[in-house]
């Protein structure tokens, strides 16, 4: 009985590891970014596609720039400017311009100049100019 409960719980714990996050630093946030899609499912499906760039800066900031290609948009570029900071291997970021709240966002998967950042409720498929 001892034995079958071994590849139980092995395939538990490789399950858990190939979820896990990958922890973060500034230097891996830092420079520009393309958000390619955003999606509310971790696999992508269902994904809007974006024209959105964050610019990750140094001095705790995230400059983000949205250039709209629909003709009935009442404006064609949109720019805020976030405050973030890293901690404990996530990014930390304001969750709108102007307000206190934050939200934590973690690295599902990095891969050179690839990312999938989790948000609250939204899963933003990234690479890195």
């Amino acid at each position: 009985m001892q034995i079958q409960k071994l590849p139980v719980i092995v395939l538990m714990l490789l399950s858990f590891s190939a979820a896990a996050e990958v922890k973060l630093t500034q230097a891996d946030l830092l420079g520009t970014w393309r958000i390619d899609k955003e999606s509310a499912n971790s696999d992508g499906s269902n994904a809007r596609s974006s024209n959105t760039t964050w610019t990750i800066k140094n001095d705790g900031t995230i400059e983000g720039l949205t250039h709209e290609s629909d003709s009935h948009a009442r404006v064609d570029n949109l720019r805020a400017v976030l405050n973030y900071s890293v901690e404990d291997g996530k990014l930390v970021k304001q969750a709108a311009p102007g307000r206190s709240k934050m939200e934590a966002c973690e690295a599902i998967e990095k891969s050179g100049n690839q990312m999938v950042l989790k948000c609250q409720t939204v899963y933003f498929f990234m690479t890195k100019k």
